[in-house]
């Protein structure tokens, strides 16, 4: 068996933060909260924010830099993520900042080394409490790593495996670039109507070829809502989607079932691409078909919503929504995941503690809908 040598050995410092809540603001530099590590990666847009008093108040026992971890010691354990280049940052509570010895340890290769499945056990072992399993500082600092190679082909290893995630990043982004191309022409053609609009004054609907413009009326006509599209009609979701509670009990699952949790859907991104399995799955849980549309019900608010790419189950705290035919599908994915629409679930949730919507408060809000 390889060395091992404690984790200290390896770092300059390995700092806990602040064991309370800093205040937080609109705008800010980013304080990163557990929620906000994932897979290596930290998310800096949903951060709370702080200002530059709390921050040097909160960063006085170590400013964290680029290149620094942040590891999550609770909620869940082990998570772990990089400080990019040029960007600041706070630790949130339950994280610890870990500043590596680059002469004996490349930060990014110690990076992907913790994000291992060996070292992910290592640390869900070495995790305490009943309820929840939390880390203490005693234990990352003892944390045995691997006697790493030489420096020089550990930044090999590092960037090689690096260039991967930048292109994961890529095309991430590219995907919140789509998402937001799509969130605008759903918002301009159905809820502001401005294909109709233009066709009203004579002009050729902005963007749109003359076929897309031709299925467009030129005229508006009185609903329940108000002014809508002559010829368009007004229902709710369960007109055009279904939710199909096609549950499935632990007996009948195989360990190597892909399985969806909450935890595995990013917050307003449609493309979701994390899952586990069913290994250790013991209660009841939904199946879903590729192409179904995933609603995370428990709070809402986090808007979790996304287009499974795979068949599997999932957590009794996402809905399965299912368009009553192909032709609705872009129709219902935009109405769902609309923040809009969120905002009418989370204001019908119930539930104080833990708020949940379901079907029936989905289905609950009046839209309008073009004709089949």
């Amino acid at each position: 068996m390889a060395d091992r040598i404690p984790l200290s050995k390896l770092c300059e410092a390995i700092v806990d933060c602040e064991p309370k809540t800093a205040p937080t603001q609109s705008w800010g530099i980013p304080s990163i909260r557990t929620t906000n590590i994932k897979n290596g990666r930290i998310d800096f847009e949903n951060a709370n924010r702080l200002s530059e008093e709390t921050y040097k108040i909160w960063t006085a026992r170590l400013e964290p830099k680029p290149g620094d971890l942040i590891l999550a010691r609770e909620a869940p354990v082990g998570e772990v993520g990089i400080i990019p280049s040029n960007q600041r940052a706070c630790l949130g509570q339950r994280t610890v900042l870990i500043r590596t010895n680059e002469q004996k340890i490349n930060s990014r290769y110690l990076l992907y080394l913790l994000l291992t499945p060996e070292m992910r056990h290592e640390m869900s072992c070495r995790a305490e409490g009943s309820t929840v399993p939390h880390l203490n500082m005693s234990d990352i600092r003892g944390l045995e790593i691997p006697e790493p190679p030489p420096l020089p082909e550990q930044k090999t290893i590092a960037h090689i495996l690096g260039t991967l995630d930048d292109k994961i990043e890529l095309n991430q982004q590219m995907n919140r670039t789509l998402e937001a191309i799509a969130r605008a022409i759903f918002k301009s053609w159905f809820v502001n109507f401005d294909p109709v609009r233009a066709k009203m004054e004579g002009r050729q609907p902005v963007g749109m070829d003359a076929a897309t413009a031709h299925l467009f009326p030129d005229s508006f006509e009185d609903s329940a809502l108000g002014k809508i599209p002559k010829g368009w009609g007004v229902g709710t979701l369960a007109d055009i989607a279904k939710n199909p509670r096609c549950g499935i009990k632990p007996e009948s699952i195989t360990s190597d079932t892909p399985y969806i949790g909450l935890e595995h859907m990013p917050r307003r991104s449609i493309a979701l691409s994390d899952w586990g399995n069913a290994a250790d799955i013991a209660s009841n849980k939904f199946k879903f078909y590729q192409g179904d549309i995933l609603f995370g019900k428990l709070r809402s608010y986090f808007h979790k919503v996304g287009v499974a790419a795979i068949d599997g189950i999932c957590s009794t705290d996402i809905l399965v929504v299912s368009p009553k035919s192909p032709e609705w599908f872009s129709l219902v994915l935009s109405y769902v995941s609309s923040t809009e629409f969120i905002d009418y679930t989370d204001a019908t949730s119930t539930g104080t503690r833990m708020p949940r919507t379901n079907w029936q408060g989905l289905t609950g809000k009046i839209c309008q809908s073009t004709k089949l």
